[in-house]
């Protein structure tokens, strides 16, 4: 779906979400006026946040579709993410607001006088709101949208809120006896509740978490699945927003063939990826010598002794080089969470074992783990003596 349609789409759920709260905000206004209701009067006033969160939600659809400029280069699509986070704030604050009215309610109890009307209103809003939240929902998947799901929960808090207080109110009828304030510092719970979970989720979407695993697997497989390409690793992607990734790879192309024919590979996976995937990604080409037996053999027994010491450690951009009179070892290890072993312990196991099969070489080795790169040189000899 490109940008202009799901913003079309994201203005027309909004513009729906802007009148029917005012409707439900207007008739709970007039008929909590007239039955002299708090409880639906404090409902007109969710209504009212609700309005208000809807109008919000219009303007990030506005603003997050804009494209990137001087001060934005990487566009607006983050907004949605903070417009997500003030509407959290806004069913946070309603949850307290209801909490604090049960209370009172808890400590002066009082039957709710009702007529045909005031039942009416309150099943509608019910039906409306289920409405609302189906509606959210389901356009939520479509444009894949965080501030369309926000929506969605506060709307399904707001059906909650709405049955619960009526529950109450027909149980004080039936009963005589009070109950509303207890139902709805039960609901109040709840609501708090939902606010603060999308709170956390949008704010661990700007804070950036780590891509869908089987987006990452679909990209790597996509780029290793090219004629030249010998190894895909550290892929990183940057969430600028919904349908607004930059990313990032190394691929392995064979050093005897040329430059331009390797360059001229690169550029045509980027522009495929960015057609398959919606993704702006740069290749970075890591130039591996496919017919060194020195090398291979080398690099096997380091991969074995590797998988002796955690299977959690992977390697990868192995090469040899000579630089003057030194014979250099040089690659990067991919530590996955669920290795125990720190950064100096992995070094050490290695430097021991290593040592026994490439005495002569001088090791160098970066440790990637969970994007932070830990780099150091591991001369061999210079740690044996020093034993």
């Amino acid at each position: 779906m490109n940008i202009e349609t799901r913003k079309n789409e994201g203005i027309k759920m909004s513009l729906i979400g802007i009148f029917i709260n005012f409707i439900l905000f207007v008739a709970k206004l007039s008929v909590g006026i007239m039955a002299n209701s708090i409880a639906m009067k404090a409902d007109a006033i969710n209504n009212l946040s609700d309005f208000a969160s809807a109008i919000i939600l219009l303007i990030s659809f506005y603003i997050s579709s804009r494209p990137a400029d001087q001060e934005h280069p990487f566009g607006h699509a983050r907004f949605e993410y903070i417009a997500s986070t003030i509407v959290s704030m806004i069913i946070v604050f309603i949850g307290f607001q209801l909490g604090s009215s049960s209370l009172g309610k808890i400590n002066n109890p009082e039957i709710v006088k009702t007529d045909i009307f005031f039942y009416i209103v309150f099943i509608l809003s019910i039906i409306v709101k289920s409405y609302l939240y189906y509606r959210y929902k389901k356009e939520s998947k479509k444009l894949d949208s965080p501030i369309l799901m926000a929506t969605a929960k506060d709307s399904f808090s707001d059906i909650i809120s709405t049955a619960g207080l009526f529950v109450s109110i027909l149980f004080g009828q039936f009963f005589n006896k009070a109950v509303d304030g207890y139902i709805g510092f039960l609901i109040s719970i709840f609501i708090v509740y939902t606010g603060i979970s999308i709170l956390f989720k949008t704010s661990n979407r700007l804070l950036g978490v780590k891509a869908d695993s089987k987006l990452r697997n679909e990209i790597k497989q996509f780029i290793r699945d090219h004629d030249g390409i010998y190894g895909v690793h550290d892929l990183i992607i940057h969430d600028y927003g919904v349908q607004n990734y930059f990313a990032s790879v190394h691929v392995e192309v064979n050093a005897a063939d040329d430059i331009k024919v390797s360059h001229e590979l690169i550029d045509h996976i980027e522009r495929e990826v960015a057609f398959k995937f919606h993704i702006n990604i740069v290749l970075h080409m890591d130039p591996i010598d496919l017919h060194d037996d020195k090398k291979d053999q080398i690099q096997s027994e380091l991969v074995a002794i590797l998988e002796q010491i955690d299977s959690h450690i992977s390697m990868h951009d192995f090469r040899i080089l000579a630089d003057g009179d030194q014979n250099k070892i040089i690659f990067d290890l991919k530590v996955r969470d669920g290795c125990k072993l720190s950064n100096q312990e992995i070094r050490q196991k290695i430097t021991e074992e290593a040592h026994q099969i490439a005495p002569q070489y001088t090791c160098y080795m970066d440790i990637d783990r969970n994007y932070e790169v830990d780099i150091a040189k591991v001369p061999f000899k210079q740690d044996i003596k020093k034993k």
